[in-house]
């Protein structure tokens, strides 16, 4: 008997793009972002997870990514793009709905710009590795161009090599050969820009606003992230935000180990929604 996983692939026009996203679960609705240079499938352990905690998970590919297109045939060429991207996603598959944000990486920085710009729309933000400006080190940045990979190495290579060196140091064989492959499935172009955008970033002076609650998840193995950003970014927010810093997890928290991350979530969504009501 087959049986068939308990995700739906779906597809809307958002901003005159042909726009598909995976969904799970019924109930309060939670819209996840994923990292740059890859697509909706880093969360596909952990949109059943979620659903079987009664929520309805929702996994787009950002414009350019694997199976959406990009408007107007370009992708976007930095975060904020991304973020009006995912605000107009929720306005057309979520319309009058208020959800909760979870994104990962560059998902993790788009997430914190919906909450400097766009706070009031959403019930709450997960922002996993990820701070409000990103500057490359210049270990980070020989990894990107592909300085300390093989020197015959092509453009995928390197890109695959920068996201095993930065995600969790238990990552198991058949796990990086799934990022790996990831990391296959982008476009040069979207994967170029995703790079370009996270190293521009930069939020600072914006975030002292930001009124809906927020978790900033920090994996220690992650080197692209730096504890003295992560601390800046929770200390100009105060007190509508959390700071959860781990070991043994990198940059891609939902997808090295999706049971851990679907119980972070839970556990904030609950406390978040008990003090709302």
């Amino acid at each position: 008997m087959t049986i068939f996983e308990p995700i739906t692939g779906r597809y809307v026009t958002v901003n005159g793009a042909r726009t598909y996203f995976d969904e799970a679960g019924e109930g309060a609705p939670i819209v996840l972002i994923h990292p740059g240079a890859t697509d909706s499938r880093v969360y596909r352990h952990l949109l059943p997870l979620l659903a079987e905690r009664g929520y309805r998970a929702i996994a787009p590919d950002l414009p350019g990514h694997c199976r959406s297109y990009p408007a107007q045939w370009k992708p976007g060429t930095s975060i904020h793009d991304h973020a009006e991207f995912v605000d107009a996603f929720v306005k057309t598959v979520l319309t009058g709905e208020w959800p909760f944000v979870l994104g990962a990486s560059v998902g993790g920085l788009t997430a914190l710009d919906l909450a400097a710009h766009h706070g009031e729309c959403y019930r709450g933000v997960i922002s996993m590795q990820a701070a409000s400006w990103t500057p490359l080190s210049a270990e980070a940045a020989a990894l990107l161009a592909g300085r300390t990979a093989a020197p015959d190495a092509g453009w995928t290579d390197h890109l695959e090599h920068a996201a095993v060196a930065s995600a969790s140091k238990k990552l198991t064989s058949e796990q990086e050969m799934e990022l790996r492959w990831l990391q296959r499935s982008t476009s040069q172009q979207a994967g170029k820009f995703d790079g370009q955008a996270w190293a521009s970033h930069d939020l600072r002076g914006r975030l002292g606003d930001v009124r809906c609650p927020v978790l900033i998840v920090q994996g220690a193995d992650d080197f692209l992230v730096q504890d003295e950003l992560v601390d800046d970014t929770v200390a100009e927010m105060g007190s509508v935000a959390q700071l959860l810093r781990v070991p043994d997890i990198g940059r891609y928290p939902p997808f090295e180990n999706p049971e851990w991350a679907a119980q972070v979530a839970d556990d904030f969504m609950k406390a978040v929604t008990v003090t709302a009501g």
